[in-house]
């Protein structure tokens, strides 16, 4: 069964609304915990509930990786993809779009806490990081061509970026002698395809593009992403990711 679940919604930060308003208590999240959220009001449910990302962690394989750790690639990032480029083309050179089928994927893992070691040592989602739209394509030249392609084709902004805010504090014990940090794991809409450059009966050029999107999800004064968060722990520092490839 596939799962659609949106993380911040799940995040449900309720700030106070005056003086005498009383900050919102910690909730209590453990190793084995996933925040959701969905019908107005977050819930805490264990990670095994839920087969997509339990699937997703113990797989073989990897979900592909984020285009902003794409090194094959020129990414352009919020603002970044307003940004025009020089297109240097000869005169008789058409250029085509060839768009591959679109998919939908539970992202790798994107911090959202520093990583701690336990002792046990209770950390807790913090403020300041990021998350991003973005376009990846082989040739920056051709950012101009793909992003109105996308934009268009895909009704996305590719220049719309988040930051997480922490106006509700959720807390999670880090095992003695682990290493954690909060994560979460972002619905990755990806669109794909080529560009072929080229004079049309002759010889061209493919160039390959992709544009990674997030659906936004607000609620209150939190704005963030549709996913879901969770405890990623390990052994070792630095803190591999429970989802995907490398380090946190």
């Amino acid at each position: 069964m596939f799962f659609s679940i949106t993380f911040v919604d799940a995040l449900l930060f309720i700030s106070s609304v005056t003086l005498v308003s009383a900050a919102p208590a910690p909730i209590a999240v453990s190793a084995d915990d996933v925040i959701l959220y969905g019908s107005g009001r977050f819930s805490v449910m264990k990670r095994s509930d839920l087969t997509e990302l339990e699937a997703a962690r113990n797989a073989g394989t990897t979900p592909p990786k984020p285009s902003y750790l794409e090194d094959s690639l020129v990414t352009f990032t919020g603002n970044e993809t307003n940004e025009p480029q020089t297109q240097r083309l000869h005169r008789r050179d058409t250029q085509l779009i060839i768009p591959a089928p679109n998919f939908r994927f539970l992202g790798w893992d994107v911090q959202m806490s520093q990583v701690v070691k336990g002792a046990p040592t209770v950390i807790s989602v913090a403020s300041g990081f990021a998350i991003s739209n973005s376009i990846s394509v082989g040739v920056s030249s051709e950012l101009s061509l793909v992003k109105e392609f996308l934009s268009v084709s895909m009704s996305v902004d590719y220049s719309q970026s988040w930051e997480s805010s922490q106006t509700q504090t959720f807390e999670a014990s880090v095992p003695e002698g682990k290493y954690g940090a909060f994560v979460s794991n972002p619905w990755t809409t990806r669109a794909s395809g080529n560009v072929w450059t080229g004079t049309i009966g002759g010889e061209g050029s493919l160039t390959y593009y992709q544009g990674d999107s997030f659906d936004s999800k607000k609620f209150d004064t939190m704005e963030w992403v549709d996913g879901v968060i969770s405890l990623c722990t390990g052994d070792e520092f630095p803190l591999k990711r429970c989802l995907g490839e490398g380090t946190l």
